[in-house]
């Protein structure tokens, strides 16, 4: 059998080169402009996607459980701003079997004071 010509000689190394060059070309397109992520990124992206749709369900919650608690609003708008989560924390200490941990408070923190702001914008 006989070799093509494309793989003889200096259009050998030619050849090889270009596939070479062709698969390094399609990796750093595919990162750069493609979207493509490694192992490790897309595992972070999953977890911060999953976190944050967990929180989205469970703030309200959070919220609406924190409001229930006797004192809770009024101790919360007396607060200063850097022990705000530690007053949630307080007052809630699981919502739907999740227990409170400091970004759970956080994401609840900012959730109460937005609904103080809107019933304050109503009266």
């Amino acid at each position: 059998m006989k070799v093509p010509a494309i793989l003889q000689g200096e259009a050998r190394t030619r050849f090889l080169q270009g596939i070479a060059f062709g698969a390094v070309a399609t990796m750093a397109i595919g990162f750069i402009w493609g979207g493509w992520v490694s192992g490790e990124t897309a595992r972070l992206m999953r977890a911060t996607a999953e976190t944050s749709g967990r929180m989205s369900v469970l703030v309200p919650l959070c919220v609406a459980q924190f409001a229930a608690a006797d004192g809770a609003l009024a101790k919360f708008k007396a607060a200063s701003p850097y022990s705000k989560e530690n007053i949630v924390s307080e007052f809630v200490k699981n919502v739907a079997s999740t227990s409170m941990d400091y970004s759970f408070a956080k994401a609840c923190a900012a959730g109460i004071e937005t609904e103080l702001a809107k019933t304050a914008t109503k009266t």
